[in-house]
């Protein structure tokens, strides 16, 4: 089995354009709900689900057509 490649908050932001401190304030206020793995003190993020999470959310989102 291959692990999942889980990225820190700082290679997230940099993939998504969003600083660190956006990404901490979304976690602590569930606004916006990105997806995120808390390992004991450690913030980690699935690329995988934060994709499947913005696609769903995605305004031009042409899935349901």
């Amino acid at each position: 089995m291959t692990p999942k490649r889980l990225n820190t908050p700082e290679q997230e932001g940099e993939r998504l354009n969003m600083s660190t401190r956006t990404m901490a304030k979304a976690r602590s206020t569930g606004s916006p709900a990105i997806p995120y793995l808390k390992i004991g003190r450690t913030v980690r993020y699935d690329p995988v689900a934060v994709d499947a999470w913005l696609a769903e959310h995605s305004h031009n989102n042409m899935m349901g057509v």
